[in-house]
């Protein structure tokens, strides 16, 4: 490519490529290199752990290339510059702020309290009310298996992040529009409902080029930290935005103090786009590994991608099964509520309950993540599942429901992040944007049926603890299909 860099990215340029530079009026990257050449030098010469706060090397080297991407955003870094200490670790800093921020707003308009509270406020039926917990997650869950066979070939995955992201943050600001604007109705009822399924697909639809960039941007080392600090800070966040909830539906209460709350989550996810941005991603040196497929040819190819690995058929099952969570948690804020006989600021209670758990499970995770490896965070998070879900059945005070919740909120992140880990250690080299895609598809069937029948039992006005009971038992295969996933190489991340 007509780049001061030359064709593979690499430098120093011969005299030639430089007067063809100069020629096509690249003056100015010249004298960028050797400034970028020169910091790249002083990084690489001092070791990460011996750099002192006095030192600015590495700093000035990141700075540099910020503000020439920012004056020039096609601009592509060298692999030897990407690949500095100084940039990785800006990078990982990024992607732990990008996702305390966009997670951690999310607090303000939790889908398991919040969500499910809005939607009975606005008169949602009972599969409205069980369907509104798992609407964005199912968005993720059909977006990526449009997007992976081209995703599968792209050498570069910042410009799809920058061109499609913006549009998945506008559902938010809809929602807040039509809350404030039509009140309780059918119309907000339906936009809340569409808002958060459309938020879910486009997000889905661009998820895969996020984990490869998460791939190209951290190293394999250093991933697990990332993920667990990543959800550490999140849900941190979470907890102040989730503080917010009582307050801000005691003041303004009704339709209008569930759009400021969405107005608070529009303004998190903006941020976040803003920082994701801000990460360095680069060049491409070698040819993608797998060869041009249209999208059926891509879905014909999956039989054989997952016969190649019996484990990968055995996590399948304990993703699907797992999702026995949806059958609970879209009734058990309702049933805290009228258990306890309480309004809808006690929704916010269990809000802040769910991200002080969450805060906890991260933080273990990030601590013991390593010496026990994403298999352990697995098994813990499907026990605290199965405890949630046993302990359901006899809830009936206040601190019992607040416990639930908060060993929920430690389970849903534990799970988040041994999942993240660990697909990045079963999965092949090639082809990963279409294995992840399916892992995410196949959860759509799982969460359906498992919120329908939830609800089905809710609408007969059966006991409560059959809901809770046939959770528990798909709870209790989610663990007994996780144990036979064995680990031949842990921590061995391509």
């Amino acid at each position: 490519m007509p780049w001061i860099y030359g064709s593979d990215g690499n430098f120093p340029l011969s005299c030639t490529q430089r007067w063809q530079a100069v020629g096509r009026g690249r003056h100015r990257f010249i004298a960028i290199r050797k400034r970028l050449d020169d910091f790249s030098r002083r990084a690489r010469s001092v070791p990460a752990w011996t750099r002192s706060r006095t030192d600015q090397g590495p700093r000035k080297l990141a700075r540099v290339i910020q503000n020439e991407l920012a004056r020039s955003p096609t601009l592509v870094i060298p692999d030897r510059l990407a690949g500095s200490a100084a940039v990785q670790r800006r990078n990982w800093w990024l992607h732990v702020l990008e996702g305390g921020t966009l997670i951690g707003s999310w607090g303000a308009i939790n889908a398991n309290t919040v969500g499910t509270s809005l939607v009975q406020h606005l008169g949602g039926a009972a599969w409205m009310v069980a369907l509104m917990p798992m609407a964005t997650t199912v968005g993720f869950s059909l977006g990526p298996i449009f997007t992976a066979h081209r995703l599968d070939r792209q050498r570069h995955f910042l410009p799809v992040l920058r061109s499609t992201l913006p549009f998945s943050r506008l559902p938010i600001l809809l929602s807040a529009v039509v809350l404030g604007l039509y009140g309780a109705g059918p119309v907000s009822l339906w936009a809340v409902l569409t808002s958060s399924l459309v938020y879910g697909l486009v997000g889905g639809a661009s998820v895969g080029a996020w984990q490869q960039l998460i791939l190209r941007t951290v190293p394999a080392r250093e991933r697990p930290s990332l993920f667990a600090t990543r959800y550490l800070a999140s849900n941190l966040l979470g907890l102040g935005a989730g503080s917010l909830v009582s307050p801000v539906l005691g003041h303004w209460p009704g339709t209008t103090g569930y759009a400021v709350l969405h107005l608070v989550t529009f303004a998190g996810a903006m941020l976040a786009y803003r920082l994701l941005m801000g990460v360095v991603e680069p060049s491409a040196t070698a040819t993608p590994p797998s060869e041009a497929r249209t999208f059926l040819q891509n879905l014909r190819g999956v039989p054989e991608l997952f016969a190649s690995d019996r484990r990968l058929g055995l996590y399948l099952w304990t993703v699907v099964l797992v999702n026995s969570q949806f059958l609970l948690m879209g009734f058990l804020a309702v049933h805290a509520l009228e258990v306890l006989g309480e309004t809808e600021a006690y929704v916010g209670t269990l809000t802040s309950a769910q991200m002080a758990g969450a805060v906890v499970g991260t933080f273990v995770a990030a601590r013991f993540g390593n010496r026990y490896g994403s298999r352990g965070l697995l098994i813990a998070a499907r026990c605290l599942f199965l405890i949630v879900a046993l302990g359901a059945l006899c809830a009936a005070t206040d601190w019992s429901f607040r416990l639930l919740f908060a060993a929920y909120g430690a389970a849903l992140w534990v799970n988040l992040v041994g999942h993240n880990t660990l697909t990045l250690e079963l999965l092949p080299h090639s082809r990963r944007s279409t294995v992840l895609a399916v892992f995410s598809l196949v959860q759509v069937p799982s969460m359906l049926v498992a919120a329908q029948l939830g609800a089905w039992l809710w609408h007969i006005q059966a006991p409560f603890a059959w809901i809770a009971g046939a959770s528990a038992v798909g709870l209790a295969g989610a663990l007994a299909t996780m144990l036979p996933v064995r680990l031949r190489a842990p921590h061995q991340a391509p």
